[in-house]
């Protein structure tokens, strides 16, 4: 029998405080449908960068919206140890991939389309990676960490270093 879809943003939070297993955690974020109204309060914009809001954090699981105006971009990160659920909600985001070069800098290897209502999972082992909206309009994505994240990688394009930062906009 397959799960029912979660309708509300206040059905996922207890849907997701129900489960201790973390890898259920991301087949219940696949569960989760189009953006209802009660996820309004937590779209939060602004003209100079991405924002991120949280909706619930425990020692188990942190759940973030993440609202995009368009050109705006994430760091070029990874989740240092973390796993992530991204689901776009709303409009579509870019996933530039990149590798660290063997003569320093980084070398972009995948530009991976995110569209609305499509989930990806990031583990230990994924690429280093940014998030972008081109557009045409906003985006909106529901980011899900099985452990909360309080920092992650930063890289430098152009040296390939990498430094540890709080998690959000610079």
């Amino acid at each position: 029998m397959t799960p029912s879809p979660i309708p509300t943003i206040q059905n996922l939070v207890q849907e997701l405080l129900r489960h201790r297993d973390g890898n259920a955690l991301g087949n219940i974020l696949e569960r989760y449908e189009k953006p209802s109204r009660d996820l309004e309060p937590y779209c939060n914009w602004n003209d100079r960068h991405y924002t991120r809001t949280c909706i619930h954090r425990n020692d188990q699981f942190e759940l973030l919206v993440v609202c995009f105006e368009v050109g705006q971009c994430t760091s070029i990160h990874d989740y240092d140890s973390q796993t992530a659920f991204i689901k776009p909600l709303l409009g579509e985001v870019v996933e530039e991939r990149f590798t660290q070069s063997p003569n320093g800098g980084l070398e972009r290897t995948a530009e991976i389309h995110r569209p609305a209502g499509r989930m990806v999972q990031f583990t230990t082992s994924d690429p280093i990676h940014r998030f972008i909206n081109y557009g045409p309009g906003r985006a909106i994505t529901l980011n899900l960490y099985t452990k909360p994240m309080s920092r992650w990688r930063i890289y430098d394009e152009r040296t390939g270093n990498s430094y540890f930062a709080p998690v959000g906009p610079a």
